[in-house]
């Protein structure tokens, strides 16, 4: 078994925190093909990297398709933004705006949510008219008031949607601006760097 192997980043931090689990050096020596040496490395680096740091010992690592990260990448250029973990990190500080619900928004939707259960309820009277006629052999029941109702409630239902598709666009606008406003300062940082 070699020796000489090189542990990329990700092996040293795992390494590092098993060794902080208790887990012997000789077995994590064994199981990633390297020296006792490497290991040792391998746990100091991390707790120099945990002082140096302070605030930010942590790794995320995230799977994504080639599509998804170009899109990403698109995405950060048109704001400006030079290096991807910047620009997660801009991200996650930021959460507690990105993520809060739209209080507005939800009511509203509450809202609509009552008026659509109105607008089923009555769509279901009529359906259950028609079906107790038609069981009984009588007459349909739909007259042109019933008609009118029917078409009352579609401009309804239209109208529902047309206030959703609004609700988000809204929404999405201000998330576009809460997104922004966290990278602002890394598309200055990328701008000064261009520059040099």
């Amino acid at each position: 078994m070699s020796r000489g192997r090189r542990l990329t980043e990700t092996e040293r931090l795992n390494i590092a925190q098993e060794r902080l689990q208790g887990v012997a050096a000789g077995d994590l020596a064994t199981r990633y093909g390297v020296s006792l040496k490497s290991v040792y490395n391998a746990a100091n680096h991390a707790a120099d990297r945990q002082t140096a740091n302070g605030s930010r010992p942590k790794v995320i690592g995230v799977r994504v398709s080639p599509k998804e990260l170009q899109r990403f990448d698109d995405a950060l250029a048109s704001h400006g933004v030079v290096h991807r973990s910047d620009a997660l990190r801009c991200l996650i500080l930021a959460a507690d705006d990105l993520l809060r619900p739209d209080e507005g928004m939800t009511d509203e939707l509450r809202g609509l949510s009552a008026a659509l259960n109105r607008v089923g309820n009555n769509v279901n009277q009529v359906a259950r008219r028609l079906n107790e006629a038609k069981l009984k052999g009588e007459r349909l029941p739909y007259t042109p008031a019933s008609h009118a109702e029917i078409r009352d409630l579609a401009v309804l239902v239209f109208d529902m949607a047309d206030q959703i598709q609004e609700m988000f666009r809204g929404r999405r606008r201000v998330l576009d601006l809460e997104v922004t406003k966290a990278l602002a300062g890394l598309a200055r940082q990328g701008a000064e760097h261009g520059a040099e």
